[in-house]
């Protein structure tokens, strides 16, 4: 199993973050390589959801069960997708009233030979443009 966590810190209050980062319909029209997302279900603190992802003309998706605790975390289970487990975390600790603490992190196996391969040698930049997607996110919410 591959194990990755990141943790950042933003000048944006908590609220701000994680309106962003929990409202997964609002994702193909900023995230890299997400081409669309699918609300499957809502009851309340628990959302399914299935995104997809264009990697370089590979189609992947993901299903999962995301458990939101408002403003302090989400917690993303698989249920469907390229991976055989898979379990991320998102916790948002606010460290000033306009600062907020960003630490993700996953567990995974995948499948497919060739996925595991394009993801553990692309997961820093997929990364890192992931962030710097959700950080241009929150400014234009901002303003």
């Amino acid at each position: 199993m591959e194990y990755f966590e990141k943790t950042i810190n933003i000048d944006e209050p908590v609220e701000n973050i994680y309106s962003v980062i929990a409202n997964i319909n609002h994702y193909p029209d900023f995230l890299p390589y997400c081409i669309s997302t699918t609300i499957m279900s809502i009851d309340n603190d628990i959302i399914t959801a299935r995104i997809n992802f264009d990697f370089y003309r590979m189609k992947i998706s993901i299903c999962t069960k995301n458990k939101n605790t408002k403003y302090e975390s989400i917690q993303m289970k698989l249920i469907d997708g390229p991976f055989s487990k898979f379990n991320a975390l998102w916790l948002f600790s606010e460290t000033t009233s306009s600062s907020t603490q960003i630490k993700y992190s996953m567990e995974y196996t995948v499948l497919n030979p060739l996925i595991a391969l394009l993801i553990k040698k692309n997961i820093n930049t997929f990364i890192e443009k992931f962030i710097e997607a959700f950080r241009r996110q929150i400014k234009s919410q901002r303003n």
